[in-house]
């Protein structure tokens, strides 16, 4: 006797904690239609996990339509290489993402020779597998695969698919996705997938999910990057710190991510001057080309999307290029400087950084998190009057560094908890997007402090079927959920030796850089005590 064909749904992912983003929806229907759906193509980021950037695990010519929530790399870095290597349907996003894409990934296309280059460093013994993943011309190619989709208008993508976007205020442009799965005579699978979420954002209102997706019977994938963090657990010290600089007359370094941080510290510090915070000597510049080019792009998407915060940009804001940076330190005028990368390791900040850590009467303030190995968390380790190596420098650190978290663009774990909160039939909750402790403390969270039904982690071990056996006259009890072992980690994580390449290098290079430290402490003493003499 046959099987009775059935409708069901598989999701796994591709990622383990919070970048590399990409997730597959597999849905088959009962007249044999398979369609393989991949929700974000994001590039790994973590050190630990970047080496699964030159993975083959996911075959790109098997795959029917991707579906982008937002223009962070994490999320789109690999969209070119699956499309050098037979990707050729359709990109879907927002009409705003269609917009500020092109420019990050022709930049992340820029650094691949850089990236390929740091990989084959760490692990000399494979060094051929490590290349550029993707050149100019298959950025091209991609680019005109997109698709630009409006907010809460329902496309059919496929005959019994359709998907629909929801504001979201991470970043400009940013969107939920909800994939309804249809098949006659049954109830639907729905998906709904939070991307990174927040619920404001200071250039756009976000409004309300409307009722009917709220009380919808849907299987939720939610992020958990604070997961294990509350809001009232997050000291709001940016502002603080701030006017305390303006009124010590100290110049300001921030590093800002090009997308999202630097256009809303731009707007920050208009704010600041229409309050008559910041004293008129004052010049503020931004650095960065990427970060420029999307500011620019920014004052144009607000133009018809929110024109009342089109006009964002501080008075007498002032943009840096290559041949101006060299001279701009030397520009009397008290200055504070937005520059780009987030983590100061990328960018101008890698010329900024070495100068500022020299001028006692100057801070350097992170608006961002600060990455293991990035120069932006060795400054953070690193305290006042002690020595920082950058590259072959080595340099007394006399500024002041500050940090933040209030900046961020993630809900908070009790804010997330507020928003699962708000529907009323969530079938499944899969967490995601969050580092392992992270997500296992959400995810008892949700369990004891929600009603939906089932909570797992979705992750490189760990996928899950959905076998709809519910018809149109009755409810969701009938939907059969399954935990697979997907196998991904014991395929193609780092081999032992690999592992034990990395620990050496890593156990040498401290060793290393403790020793040249020590060596200029020591220097720095004795050319004291000699002028004591």
């Amino acid at each position: 006797m046959k099987n009775k064909p059935a409708f069901r749904a598989y999701l796994s992912a591709y990622h383990n904690e919070v970048t590399g983003s990409r997730l597959l929806v597999v849905v088959e229907f009962p007249d044999g239609t398979t369609r393989r759906i991949l929700i974000d193509c994001g590039y790994f980021q973590e050190i630990k996990y970047r080496h699964l950037n030159y993975v083959d695990d996911l075959n790109p010519e098997s795959i029917d339509a991707m579906i982008i929530t937002h223009n962070h790399i994490d999320h789109t870095g690999l969209i070119p290489k699956f499309v050098r290597y037979g990707y050729s349907n359709k990109i879907y996003m927002t009409k705003i993402t269609q917009e500020l894409c092109p420019a990050f990934l022709r930049d992340c296309c820029e650094q691949q020779e850089e990236n390929a280059e740091d990989m084959r460093q760490r692990y000399p013994d494979q060094a051929d597998k490590f290349k550029p993943l993707y050149f100019p011309d298959d950025v091209e190619r991609a680019t005109d695969l997109f698709v630009g989709v409006s907010y809460r208008k329902t496309l059919e993508i496929f005959p019994g698919i359709k998907m629909t976007y929801f504001e979201n205020g991470h970043i400009l442009g940013a969107g939920m996705v909800l994939l309804q799965c249809h098949c006659d005579g049954m109830q639907d699978i729905n998906f709904f997938f939070t991307g990174d979420y927040r619920r404001k954002n200071c250039f756009y209102e976000v409004p309300p999910l409307p009722k009917w997706l709220r009380k919808l019977p849907i299987i939720m994938v939610h992020e958990s990057t604070y997961g294990k963090t509350n809001a009232d657990e997050i000291k709001k010290c940016f502002r603080e710190n701030i006017l305390m600089a303006l009124s010590k007359k100290m110049d300001i370094l921030i590093g800002a991510f090009a997308q999202g941080r630097m256009q809303e510290l731009l707007y920050f510090f208009k704010c600041l001057q229409e309050e008559g915070l910041i004293p008129k000597d004052y010049v503020i510049f931004v650095d960065g080309p990427l970060g420029i080019k999307t500011t620019h792009k920014y004052q144009s998407i607000l133009s018809w999307y929110n024109p009342s915060k089109a006009d964002f940009l501080p008075e007498g804001v002032e943009f840096v290029t290559g041949k101006e940076r060299m001279n701009l330190l030397n520009d009397a005028r008290p200055k504070i400087i937005l520059t780009t990368s987030g983590m100061l390791s990328n960018g101008p900040a890698k010329y900024y950084v070495p100068l500022f850590l020299q001028m006692p009467n100057a801070m350097i303030h992170l608006a961002g998190y600060a990455a293991e190995e990035t120069l932006a968390r060795k400054l953070l380790d690193t305290k006042r009057d002690e020595v920082v190596k950058l590259g072959s420098q080595i340099i007394e650190k006399k500024c002041i560094v500050k940090t933040t978290r209030e900046l961020s663009s993630h809900i908070t774990a009790d804010e997330g908890i507020e928003f699962i909160n708000e529907f009323e039939n969530i079938v499944f909750l899969a967490i995601n997007h969050g580092e392992e402790t992270s997500r296992n403390v959400f995810a008892e969270r949700a369990r004891n402090e929600t009603s939906v039904k089932e909570v797992g982690l979705i992750d490189r071990d760990n996928m899950y079927v959905f076998y709809q056996n519910s018809t149109k006259h009755v409810d969701y009890t009938d939907m059969l959920i399954k935990r697979l072992p997907a196998k991904l980690n014991s395929s193609y994580e780092m081999s032992s030796k690999q592992k034990d390449l990395e620990k050496r290098r890593k156990r040498q290079e401290e060793k290393a850089e403790k020793k040249k430290l020590r060596n200029a402490a020591k220097k720095k003493r004795k050319s004291q005590n000699k002028a004591k003499c």
